[in-house]
């Protein structure tokens, strides 16, 4: 079978014996892959070490397997090297990991991922507020994975009014009349869930203009993304 041309953002690597790599690939077409870099770091192939670093984005070959298993990837070259320092590096690697973790080995079309992490990349050195930054990319790659969070309706009996709850199980918003129905469910102020929805629309793009989240609104917001990730992502 011929190779498929891929550009990936390495969201792990790892060490197989002395010259070779494992690394978890987010593709831009094929899905999420775990792939062997062999012999990458022999010095006769002349692949720079950036080219398998976790958090770069590379352009690759790879030579996809019918039944699975550790996929072939070869011929790595640095697209973009997202070289951070000091708290956008820790950003950008606790991105990178998170996706990791949502995202199982799997064929899918991932161009909406993949473009979104990338831009996410793009911007990190012209944040103001890291805080609305992670919430932002966080929440919109949850969403785009299916599991929330939903805000325009509730989850339960289908209503737009009196959406004062918030449902990690289901992913979204849920009335107050449903609400002892569903009793994971929590209180969000109506404030925040003005400012869920806000997040939730802006595009990604415009997140540096977002200077401040006060303290309260954070750990809301945060409470809210971690409820979904409790009920519907695997560790």
């Amino acid at each position: 079978m011929p190779p498929t041309r891929i550009k990936a953002i390495i969201l792990k690597r790892t060490d197989f014996r002395e010259t070779s790599v494992i690394v978890s690939l987010l593709t831009d077409s094929i899905g999420k892959i775990t792939g062997l870099m062999k012999g990458v770091k022999t010095p006769a192939k002349k692949i720079p070490p950036l080219a398998y670093q976790q958090g770069v984005c590379i352009e690759a070959l790879v030579y996809l397997k019918q039944k699975g298993g550790l996929e072939l990837v070869t011929k790595p070259e640095v697209i973009e090297s997202f070289n951070f320092q000091n708290e956008s590096a820790n950003l950008w690697k606790k991105l990178v990991l998170q996706v990791d973790r949502f995202i199982p080995p799997s064929r899918f079309n991932s161009n909406q991922i993949f473009d979104l992490l990338f831009q996410a990349g793009k911007i990190i050195r012209e944040l103001h507020n890291y805080r609305a930054f992670e919430i932002v990319v966080t929440e919109r790659i949850l969403f785009l994975l299916g599991v929330g969070p939903f805000l325009e309706k509730c989850l339960v009996c289908g209503t737009g009014e009196n959406l004062y709850f918030f449902s990690g199980k289901l992913g979204g918003l849920i009335c107050s009349r449903c609400q002892a129905r569903e009793s994971t469910s929590f209180k969000l102020p109506e404030k925040h869930i003005e400012a869920l929805r806000f997040l939730h629309k802006i595009p990604i793009g415009h997140i540096p203009v977002v200077k401040y989240i006060p303290e309260g609104l954070y750990l809301s917001l945060t409470k809210c993304i971690n409820e979904i990730v409790r009920y519907h992502m695997a560790d």
